[in-house]
């Protein structure tokens, strides 16, 4: 329930801070480009600082969609995919049904620990590398949840190294 009320006070706190900006940003975008292709002395120049604008703001709202959405989508089929876990294994002890899980780290946590599953299980698996274009991603998913809580601790401890070679 904490995360819910983080995401609406960090989402209100976002539009009201960043909104201005963007749009004082677009006002001064729409001259702006004329202004320096003219000072330069190059007529290609207002052409590529809307390029870069355009192109940003494509990346942006791609990334708003495949981070905001997607992943917490599939966060959220994992926490209703505890029959998914009884499809795929005999385990009972996953981490099917835990919040902050990708399906596919739920999978790799299955595969991570060499714990058993069913033929369609590991089909599964196989078709997550097809789909993502890696040999090895359900494993992955799982091992880099791992990394990023070990990341998590060391930042709460209060590592006193300066290096990360030390650690």
């Amino acid at each position: 329930m904490k995360e819910l009320y983080r995401g609406i006070v960090t989402a209100l706190s976002s539009l009201l801070v960043f909104t201005p900006v963007i749009i004082i940003g677009i006002l001064f975008n729409i001259i702006y480009p004329t202004y320096m292709g003219i000072k330069e002395k190059s007529w290609k120049l207002p052409f590529k600082i809307y390029w870069r604008l355009i192109d940003g703001t494509c990346a942006t709202i791609g990334n708003m969609l495949y981070e905001g959405f997607s992943i917490r989508w599939d966060e959220m089929g994992n926490v209703w995919g505890e029959w998914l876990e009884d499809s795929i294994t005999t385990e009972e002890k996953t981490t099917f049904g835990d919040k902050g899980l990708t399906i596919s780290a739920s999978v790799g946590y299955l595969e991570y620990e060499k714990l058993p599953m069913f033929p369609r299980g590991k089909t599964l698996s196989k078709v997550l590398n097809w789909a993502f274009k890696q040999r090895r991603h359900a494993i992955g998913s799982w091992e880099k949840k791992l990394a990023y809580d070990k990341i998590d601790a060391q930042n709460l401890k209060g590592s006193t190294s300066n290096s990360a070679l030390d650690k």
